[in-house]
């Protein structure tokens, strides 16, 4: 008898190693090998690639490259490297020993990636919370204020109405409640920093006073950062990755609370008007590590920063499956993913709904799909039903109660 095992991380493979009683020193020596991984490499000049396929068939990894390389026919080529994460760490080691600057840098990118997805905790830890979600999940339910998102526009942008909708996501079992002062649907304006003042500030004072709960704000406005954070606000959603207000990163980093970054290609009102990638998932980490590097340089603990690939900004259809798909891809940063799928317009269009508001099935495939890919924090509208069927995901994955 035999069985097909699928080991996708070092827990699991040291998992599988104790079941069988492997000695504790061993299992440090064999663990990396059960976790294998392909790396695509783009660009390569053919000397490149064919010193990078001599390193690392010397190392038993595979390396698959265009055909014509070896003779030098083929100039640029793509490579794909394949093969247990023990080797790649070596093939990274003697990368950095090249004479070529390219593969000295393909050395330190292989490094970090490894790093990332092998030893990442992924942490979120701002003010005095820690949450270890490297397998776990945090529903993050949405709080409209506005009188035109693209779902529920008007239902809660009176006081009233929104402390009512934030008593309703706490009982249906909301981790945290993010409030929304401007709507980012595609196609719309920019909302002016008195009016989305004037629409959040309320209710973020009304809800920290009434409830017990984590409040975020979706606003890329340093200006009503620094407000919401002065009244007891813990966690900052940014759509624009640090690009729409250059005074955001300082607010940020004078602050401790938890830090949402997202990608987005354009602005809410251009950004689907033809959004093209050479390299989607490659496109998105670029965007990550200029991300995380501003953030460093301005002294913010990593720890505290949560990465979003920004599900319908700036991407068409088959975009947004794709990074559903490959949600692992940005796992190589070590920090947990936030996805926001809720009712969005791909799910219209793949199941034929017009209307928003029916589109709760397709969303809760959507999230479970990408919790099951590696994504750990979701923005949903309809919490109560993602806080079931994500409590039965993790429960098969983890294979207990």
């Amino acid at each position: 008898m035999i069985e097909l095992l699928r080991i996708d991380d070092l827990d699991r493979a040291k998992a599988e190693l104790r079941k069988i009683g492997v000695d504790r020193i061993a299992i440090g020596l064999m663990d990396k090998k059960a976790v294998c991984y392909a790396v695509r490499v783009f660009g390569c000049k053919f000397y490149h690639a064919n010193i990078l396929k001599q390193e690392a068939l010397s190392l038993g990894v595979d390396a698959a490259v265009e055909k014509d390389v070896i003779t030098a026919k083929t100039q640029i080529t793509d490579c794909l490297i394949m093969g247990d994460a023990k080797r790649l760490i070596k093939l990274a080691e003697k990368l950095k020993n090249q004479n070529f600057e390219f593969l000295r840098e393909l050395s330190e990118q292989l490094k970090k990636a490894l790093s990332g997805v092998l030893e990442g905790g992924f942490v979120w830890k701002f003010k005095d919370r820690v949450f270890e979600l490297k397998n776990n999940y945090l529903i993050m339910g949405i709080l409209n204020v506005t009188p035109d998102s693209f779902s529920d526009g008007g239902e809660f942008n009176s006081l009233d109405a929104a402390l009512k909708r934030t008593e309703q996501l706490i009982q249906e079992g909301a981790d945290i409640i993010d409030v929304g002062g401007e709507s980012t649907r595609p196609g719309s304006e920019f909302v002016s920093l008195d009016e989305e003042l004037r629409r959040v500030v309320p209710v973020v004072e009304a809800i920290k006073e009434r409830f017990d709960v984590l409040v975020s704000v979706d606003t890329y406005k340093s200006k009503v950062a620094e407000e919401v954070l002065n009244r007891g606000v813990e966690i900052i959603n940014d759509i624009s990755g640090l690009d729409f207000d250059d005074k955001l990163l300082d607010v940020l980093s004078n602050s401790d609370c938890g830090i949402v970054e997202m990608h987005i290609k354009g602005t809410p009102k251009d950004m689907q008007k033809n959004p093209t990638y050479e390299h989607l998932l490659g496109e998105i980490n670029d965007k990550f590590e200029e991300i995380l590097s501003k953030l460093k340089s301005s002294n913010v603990d990593e720890q505290r920063v949560v990465l979003d690939p920004g599900i319908g900004f700036g991407k068409r259809f088959e975009d947004n499956l794709s990074i559903l798909n490959h949600i692992e891809s940005f796992k190589v940063w070590g920090r947990p993913i936030l996805i926001g799928t809720s009712r969005k317009s791909f799910i219209g269009a793949v199941l034929g709904i017009d209307n928003p508001q029916d589109r709760l099935f397709g969303t809760v495939a959507s999230n479970v799909a990408a919790f099951i890919r590696g994504a750990s924090i979701f923005r949903v509208h309809d919490v109560k039903a993602h806080k079931e069927a994500l409590r039965i995901a993790k429960s098969i994955i983890d294979e207990n109660f």
